[in-house]
């Protein structure tokens, strides 16, 4: 039988955000949405693109679940805001054709990396909101994690 420890270098430690972790960029991005009159939704993954935890303010569009995942997919992918994201590649019209075709892929604000000593450990994604609203909660919600 092989071991952890006989496998060295081809196992890796993956460091993550915890359950505990989203809760509360959750709850901290759910008090900046009441505070600015939003209806949004909030979706926070962990280092694996997985769902970790999420909320939908009553009144909030049904699509905003979705939207707010992928934008916090994009970010985790890219590691970078998906506002900054969008206005890097935007004069590439074939690069941003061709992301926005990709499934699960947000070109506009509203998701975060979320990192940890230069790690990736999970990315937050809102939407529902209006103008800025979006960036502001998910700026709420990570400072709130990290």
């Amino acid at each position: 039988m092989t071991t952890v420890e006989q496998l060295g270098a081809t196992v890796t430690e993956t460091r993550t955000i915890t359950l505990a972790g989203a809760q509360q960029g959750i709850t901290a991005a759910l008090r900046k949405a009441e505070e600015l009159g939003a209806r949004v939704a909030i979706v926070v993954l962990d280092a694996g693109g997985h769902v970790q935890a999420l909320a939908r303010m009553d009144g909030a569009p049904a699509v905003a679940t979705s939207v707010a995942q992928n934008k916090a997919s994009t970010a985790l992918v890219v590691r970078t805001p998906t506002n900054e994201f969008a206005e890097a590649i935007k004069q590439d019209a074939v690069l941003v054709s061709s992301l926005a075709s990709q499934p699960g892929m947000a070109l506009f604000s509203g998701g975060l990396p979320l990192i940890s000593d230069g790690t990736p450990v999970g990315s937050i994604g809102v939407s529902g909101g209006m103008g800025d609203e979006d960036l502001n909660v998910a700026q709420a919600g990570a400072a709130a994690i990290v």
